[in-house]
């Protein structure tokens, strides 16, 4: 299911109009209309707006994750009912340098626990975090605004992999590849080039953790 399916559902199931649509976000009907037929897709600002007036988190309407409702979740009390996954925070080993690969969009997840089970098997809640993918480097494995999920204890290298990492002030989502005497960082998508570093450098490499499963209109396993 898509964005625009889902905010067709619920605009359906609240019995809300395009007009409604309109007000709320703040556009011309002609654009609203097209946000409920998929002809257009809101930007970030106008989705949060379109959450707001749906009453449901931004990241369920725009990528079908975790449960829909930021309260009232159908009686579950949230601190005890509710697994929340919290964005990865990449600051302390980025410095002040640029984020690279990464952007923070959705800043956390809800899931029941019977779905996060489901969905993470034999994974611990409490080691995985959130982040987004930006730019196309990764293609076609992730691609731009694609949801990455991290194990956040596998903060060292641990055999070839898809690594969260900062490296000289900025951080990464490249695959790893031990060879020898320095560890290759790989690209998928084959138009950039693959670059080393060298042991002398290791210092100067902070691994945040391991890709396990990335999210676009649905989950996917890395191996």
């Amino acid at each position: 299911m898509q964005l625009f399916e889902r905010l067709s559902a619920l605009m359906d199931q609240k019995g809300k109009t395009i007009e409604d649509l309109k007000n709320a976000v703040g556009v011309s009907y002609e654009m609203a209309r097209r946000y409920k037929l998929g002809i257009a897709e809101p930007r970030k600002d106008k989705l949060e707006r379109i959450a707001e007036f749906l009453e449901v988190e931004p990241s369920w309407l725009q990528f079908g994750a975790g449960i829909p409702a930021l309260e009232d979740h159908n009686g579950l009390n949230e601190s005890e009912d509710t697994i929340v996954i919290d964005v990865l925070n990449v600051e302390a080993s980025a410095g002040n340098g640029s984020l690279g690969d990464l952007v923070e969009v959705v800043k956390k997840l809800h899931y029941v626990p019977e779905q996060f089970h489901t969905y993470f098997r034999g994974i611990n809640p409490d080691n995985i975090r959130i982040i987004n993918v930006r730019g196309d480097s990764m293609h076609p494995t992730f691609n731009a605004g694609d949801m990455i999920f991290v194990d956040i204890t596998t903060c060292y290298f641990d055999g070839d992999g898809v690594y969260v990492f900062s490296y000289k002030g900025a951080t990464y989502v490249k695959r790893l590849q031990s060879l020898g005497d320095h560890l290759l960082v790989i690209s998928d998508n084959p138009i950039y080039r693959e670059w080393s570093i060298n042991e002398e450098n290791y210092e100067q490499l902070h691994i945040q953790g391991k890709v396990k499963v990335h999210q676009s209109q649905r989950l996917n396993f890395i191996g």
